[in-house]
């Protein structure tokens, strides 16, 4: 650089040349010498002085480009120092303008990558600062990338081990190891299951064989494992226990700490719960209608009515029917000859799971929702055989034997039975009820109540003189007074129509009053029953186990009667809080207590909002 500016100073003459001019050449003296540079600075021009300014701005250019190109060759082959550089740049330039802020090179990392706009602030951008979030300018971005799979890997070339198996491959299945899962990892032994169930649910609603059952599980393990040899292989008896399971679980002790009124909704939403649905659709749609499949449907609908989601009830025992009309399940019919005969094992459970589907059939639809849906199981004929094993009481002073007795539907209300037999009886009433023949005819139709009302009462008085204790067919006498406020209701409209067609009616003037006498009677029944059971429960919460989902509803249409007809009823008030105070009970059972806890309260808050299907339509 010092020689360029030399030799440049050497052609504008602004320093004297020495030149070896060889031998025998004489030099100037030293004074020639300084008079020759006197007469070349005497020639200087402010020419000279313009042209000597543009050439060192030019060499000085020349020497930035040349500094530039190696910094950007060092940069290309290091992208970290690329980044590094470029920052030292930038902040090098703003430091040039002490107003304009420092700015990065590029977007911040967060920004870049959910590609919003970024004012490239230092040391953060705004974005991430109103975000509270980490701002990076210093990375190495990754566009992404479409992963392309080999066809071999989607015709089955991997190995099943390789991934798990899902229920979109062909070769799906349900084990029963899978089923019995749900048990194990909540460490209930299966065992133990079943025989809560057949302790509280099974004698009123008997719709699993006991002796039948013991003779298909006998041979299995009794542990909680979820090991194959723990448990049955069958996956549809696997699912079976697991139904058990769920319409028999309750924990009585937390029952009683709680303060919260239960709607069923954690219920429905269970796991468990719901794996089963799962599985019963898979195993229904997949394999060969059995009847274990049917005994699970029943009792998953069970469930759903019991916490209040009666139309997915209604379903499940639809596709319950659905099933034993293919295997051909029935009663059987009652001959005089077989009377004392031996009956199989198998026939008795088919007649039972037809008698359980029949019976909660009629049952759901003392729920407002379904009052109008048509019913799905047939009705049973006068020569149906009633279920023949069941639990009797033969009189008020002796403990209940379980006998073997043969009876046609037609029985008389005297006779002694079960309480699965007297459930299945009042299930027939229910049929008439809701179905009334004379449709139309308000004195017919009211002819039919009456009759009906008659033999409800008398079934009521049967069990009554049966046994001592209200308790052994508690289930029963909800199901039966729950239709006696449905009669006695429908009583009262068909009087009030006729009454409106003629003002002088004797049918009218007489049928009313009956009606509210029954209605009195069947509100005293409820009430002497629940004071009694508030005080067993408050001890012994555990009494709930066997409660049946129509309890609830026969406590929820006596307090709307009680509400609609204070005025007509003694004591209308004491009686309406100690069955509310009941029916709070039963929303530690079953859920479906917890939504009609919660109607009552909503028809009180604004009774002229709300309807009641007893009363409108």
């Amino acid at each position: 650089m010092i020689n360029i500016l030399y030799y440049l100073n050497v052609i504008l003459g602004l320093v004297p040349v020495n030149l070896d001019l060889g031998p025998g050449t004489r030099r100037p003296s030293t004074g020639q010498q300084s008079q020759s540079c006197i007469k070349l600075n005497n020639t200087y021009t402010y020419t000279h002085i313009y042209i000597y300014i543009l050439l060192l701005l030019l060499l000085t250019v020349y020497a930035y480009q040349t500094t530039l190109s190696s910094v950007v060759s060092i940069t290309t082959t290091d992208p970290r120092r690329r980044t590094i550089m470029s920052r030292s740049v930038s902040s090098s330039r703003g430091s040039e303008s002490p107003m304009e802020p420092e700015r990065a090179h590029r977007a911040c990392e967060k920004c870049t990558r959910t590609k919003k706009k970024c004012d490239k602030a230092l040391p953060a951008c705004s974005r991430c600062t109103r975000l509270a979030t980490t701002c990076s300018y210093d990375f190495i971005y990754t566009a992404p990338t479409t992963a392309v799979v080999e066809p071999g890997y989607l015709a089955g070339s991997t190995p099943k081990e390789a991934y798990g198996q899902g229920i979109f491959d062909p070769a799906f299945d349900v084990s029963s190891s899978m089923v019995m899962a749900l048990l194990s990892s909540r460490n209930i032994p299966w065992r133990e299951a079943t025989e809560r169930y057949f302790e509280t649910m099974n004698p009123w609603f008997s719709v699993i064989h006991p002796e039948l059952f013991a003779i298909r599980t006998d041979n299995l393990g009794s542990g909680a494992s979820s090991n194959a040899d723990q448990g049955p292989r069958d996956p549809a008896v696997a699912l079976l226990i697991v139904c058990m399971q769920l319409v028999s679980q309750y924990d009585d002790e937390a029952a009683a700490a709680s303060t919260n009124v239960n709607e069923g909704k954690d219920m429905i939403e269970m796991p468990a719960y719901r794996a089963a649905k799962r599985v019963l659709s898979v195993l229904r749609g997949l394999s060969a209608p059995s009847i274990e499949l049917v005994q699970c449907s029943i009792l998953l609908a069970l469930f759903e009515f019991g916490h209040g989601d009666v139309m997915r009830a209604y379903v499940s025992i639809g596709d319950a029917n659905t099933m034993a009309m293919v295997l051909r399940i029935g009663p059987g019919k009652y001959v005089q000859a077989e009377r004392e005969a031996n009956i199989p094992y198998e026939e008795e459970e088919r007649r039972c799971v037809y008698w359980s589907l029949f019976v909660l059939d009629r049952l759901i639809h003392v729920d407002c929702s379904l009052i109008h849906m048509p019913l799905q199981v047939p009705s049973p004929a006068a020569d149906d055989l009633l279920p023949t094993s069941n639990l009797i009481w033969h009189n008020q002073n002796q403990s209940p034997t379980r006998s073997v007795q043969r009876h046609p539907a037609s029985v008389a209300p005297s006779v002694p039975l079960g309480p699965f037999q007297r459930n299945c009886q009042c299930a027939m009433l229910y049929t008439r009820a809701y179905s009334p023949k004379p449709q139309g005819n308000p004195n017919a139709l009211l002819e039919e109540y009456v009759e009906l009302d008659i033999a409800t009462r008398a079934l009521v008085e049967a069990m009554i003189m049966q046994t001592s204790r209200w308790g052994d067919f508690y289930e029963c006498f909800a199901t039966c007074t729950c239709l006696l406020l449905f009669l006695y209701c429908r009583q009262l409209r068909a009087a009030n129509t006729i009454s409106a067609a003629g003002p002088f009616s004797p049918t009218a003037d007489d049928i009313a009053p009956k009606a509210i006498a029954g209605l009195n009677f069947t509100i005293r029944i409820i009430a002497d029953t629940t004071t009694d059971l508030n005080d067993q429960l408050a001890h012994r919460p555990h009494l709930l186990a066997p409660c049946s989902p129509v309890t609830p509803y026969s406590a929820y249409h006596c307090l709307m009667v009680l509400s609609h007809l204070e005025h007509l009823i003694p004591e209308a008030d004491t009686r309406f809080h100690n069955i509310f105070a009941s029916l709070h009970f039963f929303a530690k059972r079953w859920g479906v207590a917890g939504q009609l806890v919660n109607k009552v309260e909503l028809f009180l808050a604004d009774a002229d909002e709300t309807q009641w299907c007893f009363m409108d339509e």
